[in-house]
């Protein structure tokens, strides 16, 4: 034992006196172990430091106060279930009652102890929407009509930035609204006339700890929210006088109670713990293989670089043991020096960058915090990607031709079909682990075939070096030179294409993700209007009882449509709604307001399976069983927006540019749908719901309120109408799109609460053509009992388009320069073959071509085999994402393999040419005469 601590210090001295000897190299090792770590290290402290504890969110939202409180709208008893958060659990054993009021504020201050005060608050934002000037134009914020003269907003952490609490006709503003409105204390807020006044002096600055971004103005002017109230009582709230507010239907945020146990009613999935448990430890370690297959070059080719040395060692008798020691020695380090100058770094970032965090996550944080044991955990991670960095290197370095070494001399290799064997081994091995991981939901299994993928592609590269070479034989002097040197120094070329694939691979797979998860996230939502679609909406701002004056209204919107639009023309799309009144003869005579909404059935043999089992899928077992029989069903292909129901805002009409705009029809199948809606029939956005016939049968769900509050109901109706389907994805969520005389047949009527109209112009409606739209047509409709505004259909998601490019150009910026210094190092070591080649008459241009064409060559085959390598990691990430979609119907929408082009050519085409043209740039095309060491 003696003896072995004896030569790991020793091993270390070397290690060290190496690195120092050495500074530019160790640093170069040091930074490409710590990027990796830093960029963990500053992920771990800031979500460690923006994560609250349940006890920390209640605090921040109550302050001093004893609870939030808020009115279910059920009025019955209720049976809490949760205490952790604002968003309670709740269930009742006895009936929902329609149309029922919540209990009063006196009601609720009789439950609790005397000398209880409550006052209104929410937390959902967005309570009242109010128009506003803005230096650009008109914009909406959010209002709330708090007396801030009461204690216990000041209580709640409501804190005054600047200025004081609003008296009559004046207003306090948030931070972000102040800053979005360029407003400050004794400035005049001009507001819509809707709100009671036209302006309100701005009397202070406010922040609430919970939201620091929404835009929003307080004061007394403007309506108090409803059903949500802070609580202050004399003494700590019990869980008795929680339990009497329940019985008012009210539920309870207390921080006494903060530590109840959630009630076994509580639905808790332990798949979905265990599928998140499973998608970290897959990007853990996709990050870690990243880490290594980084640093690894740089220990490969320093090695190479001592080669003299360890030659020297072992003619003086050093064993191979030992001078695997001294690599590895290295290795653990460079890894300390890097995790602990990452956790400094990130700790500091964190620290430095803590109110752009605050900014971002919209609430202040508990304070820094750096999640210790992770930090040491990193220490270890650190540890071993050291080593396993090195571990290639030391064993390349304990078998040196010690002859050849000292002789200055590279021996050529000949390239072993054996590695090329076993990397295709690898490669399949991780195939069948990844098969067997996702069939069986094992995380090992998953974690392994990304493991031996990638190493499997490391270990074929050399032998694709060496076919790639024998091509260098059609091509000019430079690029021959660079690929027939890659063929012949693999062991150096191979550790530089390994650090590329790494970083390609990691972002690949992280690209990949957000777009899926865009993909998924569009494919959810409904698709009405076909995408990039103008509309104007006039909305009813009067009494419901009574309709607007519609065309009024579109008669003052149309001068701004033309003033700000070429060649306009506005159509209305009729909009239909079962909550107006049901014209049905089946309620005439009927005293009370009747409402009639239809579903869209499928006949008897075009139904799913899986809602004629319905019944046995009590079971966990008989569920999956009862899905995976509904996926082998043609029948079965529902998903969560196929809900077909038509009670309000149903497009209907017979005009062709509004056909048009819906379904996205053309030429004859245009023409086709027109007359089939001119014949008084239907389209339908389900082909499995259309009978042999050509019809659909529709089932009405049909009811009165009577005066007494009490819902009278009917047996369901059936009505079948002409039907042409069209595709699944269309019509949004009622899936259906009706005729005027179909409309008429369903009892349904034009909808009292807004108008549209479909708009037609070559002028692009957005940006600063929208923000004049939306301020003049404020101005046209002031005063009237309609507002309108013009909006523009848009189902794409910007910021997951952003983030793959700001993946893909960090991912590109570390692989540019992992590439820059792989290229260098090997540059470096081929210093006296260049001068060789210089001094034989070589011209020194050729010295830049050929650093070009290597460098060109390794980005080119690290960004080939990272892409691949990033598509397996994907696919395992995939999978266990959709192992927790896959077993619920109507069916979850699944990630896909929407691949990321941005990406793709990013890590493929800038990578390669960025980096040839910075070799080209920054390469010296001369170099002094020197004796070749022999």
């Amino acid at each position: 034992m003696g003896r072995l601590l004896a030569s790991q210090r020793l091993a270390f001295r070397i290690a060290r006196r190496e690195a120092l000897r050495y500074k530019g190299r160790s640093a170069l090792s040091i930074t490409l172990l710590g990027l990796p770590l830093l960029a963990v290290a500053i992920g771990v402290s800031a979500y460690d430091t923006m994560t609250l504890s349940d006890e920390e969110n209640a605090l921040q939202h109550l302050g001093e106060n004893d609870a939030f409180i808020q009115d279910t709208g059920s009025g019955i008893p209720i049976e809490q279930y949760s205490w952790s958060d604002q968003w309670a659990s709740y269930g009742s054993d006895e009936e929902w009652v329609e149309g029922a009021t919540g209990p009063t504020e006196g009601e609720i201050l009789n439950a609790l102890p005397i000398g209880s005060w409550i006052v209104p608050y929410s937390f959902d934002g967005g309570w009242e929407e109010i128009q506003v000037q803005t230096p650009d134009g008109l914009g909406s914020i959010t209002a709330y009509g708090y007396n801030l003269s009461d204690e216990l907003y000041e209580k709640a952490g409501v804190e005054f930035l600047d200025g004081s609490a609003p008296g009559k006709g004046e207003v306090v503003l948030s931070e972000a609204a102040a800053e979005h409105l360029e407003l400050g204390v004794g400035d005049m807020l001009v507001a819509d006339q809707t709100v009671g006044t036209q302006e309100a002096e701005v009397s202070g600055i406010v922040e609430i700890p919970w939201n620091l971004n929404e835009r929003f103005a307080i004061g007394s002017m403007f309506s108090v929210p409803s059903g949500g109230w802070l609580l202050d009582t004399p003494e700590e709230l019990t869980y008795e006088d929680a339990l009497a507010l329940n019985e008012l239907g009210v539920t309870v945020w207390a921080t006494s109670l903060i530590d109840r146990p959630m009630s076994e009613e509580v639905y808790y999935s332990e798949e979905l713990d265990s599928t998140l448990f499973m998608i970290i430890g897959l990007i853990v370690v996709v990050v870690a293989m990243e880490v290594i297959l980084l640093a690894g070059p740089a220990f490969a080719i320093s090695a190479r670089r001592r080669t003299r040395e360890f030659a020297l060692m072992s003619a003086n008798g050093a064993t191979p043991v030992q001078i695997r020691r001294i690599v590895l020695a290295g290795g653990v380090l460079f890894g300390l020096i890097a995790a602990f100058i990452a956790i400094a770094l990130g700790v500091l970032v964190v620290f430095a960058g803590l109110p752009f965090l605050e900014g971002i996550y919209g609430y202040r944080s508990a304070g820094l915090r750096v999640m210790p044991w992770l930090q040491v955990a990193l220490v270890g991670v650190a540890i071993a990607t050291g080593l396993l960095s090195a571990l290639a290197a030391a064993i390349s370095a304990s078998r040196v031709n010690v002859v050849a070494a000292l002789m200055g001399r590279t021996p050529g290799r000949k390239g072993s079909k054996r590695w090329l064997v076993i990397g295709l081994l690898m490669l399949g091995a991780g195939v069948a682990s990844g098969f067997a991981g996702v069939t069986m939901g094992v995380f090992p299994l998953m974690a392994a075939a990304i493991v031996l993928a990638q190493l499997g592609l490391v270990v074929c590269t050399p032998a694709l070096l060496s076919a790639a070479a024998k091509l260098g034989r059609l091509l000019p002097l430079a690029p021959r030179m660079a690929l027939r040197e890659a063929g012949r120094n693999r062991g150096s070329a191979a550790p530089a294409i390994a650090a590329v694939l790494g970083v390609v691979a990691g972002g690949m797979v992280f690209s990949m993700y957000i777009t899926a998860d865009a993909e998924r996230s569009e494919e959810m939502a409904a698709q009405e209007l076909i995408d990039g679609t103008p509309v104007l909406t006039l909305t009813n701002m009067g009494d419901s009882d009574v309709e607007p004056d519609w065309e009024s209204g579109f008669e003052a919107s149309r001068p701004v449509l033309e003033r700000h639009l070429d060649d306009v023309e506005a159509v209305e799309i009729p909009m239909y709604s079962a909550w107006n009144g049901c014209t049905l003869p089946l309620v005439e005579g009927i005293e009370g307001q009747a409402e009639c909404s239809w579903t869209v059935t499928r006949p008897e043999a075009n139904q799913c399976s899986y809602w004629l089992a319905e019944a046995d899928v009590a079971t966990e077992d008989a569920m999956r069983a009862a899905v995976e029989a509904a996926r082998e069903d043609p029948n079965c292909n529902e998903t969560t927006n196929d809900i077909g129901i038509s009670s309000d805002g149903t497009p209907g009409s017979t005009d062709p540019r509004v056909v048009a705009a819906y379904t996205g029809f053309e030429g004859a199948e245009l023409d086709e749908a027109v007359a089939f809606l001119e014949g008084g029939g239907v389209l339908v956005a389900d082909p499995l719901a259309v009978t042999d016939e050509g019809t659909v049968v529709l089932e009405g769900s049909i009811f009165v309120w009577t005066e007494n509050g009490e819902p009278e109901t009917f047996d369901p109706q059936y009505l079948e109408l002409p039907a042409m389907a069209v595709d699944d994805e269309l019509l949004g969520f009622n899936k259906i799109f009706l005729s005027p005389e179909a409309a008429e047949q369903m009892g349904q009527t034009y909808s009292d609460w807004e108008r549209q109209y479909l708009i037609e112009t070559p002028t692009a409606v957005e940006g600063s053509v929208q923000e004049a739209l939306a301020a003049d047509l404020e101005q046209a409709t002031s005063g009237s009992d309609v507002s309108a505004r013009v909006s523009v259909t848009d189902y794409t998601d910007d910021f997951s388009f952003y983030m793959v490019l700001l993946v893909s150009g960090l991912c590109a910026l570390v692989a540019l320069g992992a590439t820059a210094v792989s290229t260098g190092l090997i540059i470096a070591e081929q210093k006296k073959d260049m001068t060789t080649l210089g001094a034989v008459g070589a011209a020194p241009g050729l010295r830049k071509r050929f650093a070009m064409w290597q460098t060109l060559m390794i980005a080119v085959f690290g960004a080939g085999l990272g892409t691949v390598a990033g598509v397996i990691g994907y696919a395992l990430i995939q999978q266990a994402l959709n192992r927790a979609l896959q077993f619920v119907y109507p069916f979850e929408v699944l990630y896909g393999w929407e691949l990321p082009w941005a990406a793709i050519a990013v890590s493929l085409l800038a990578v390669p040419v960025l980096a040839a043209v910075g070799a080209l740039v920054f390469t010296k095309a001369r170099l002094p005469s020197e004796r070749r060491l022999t």
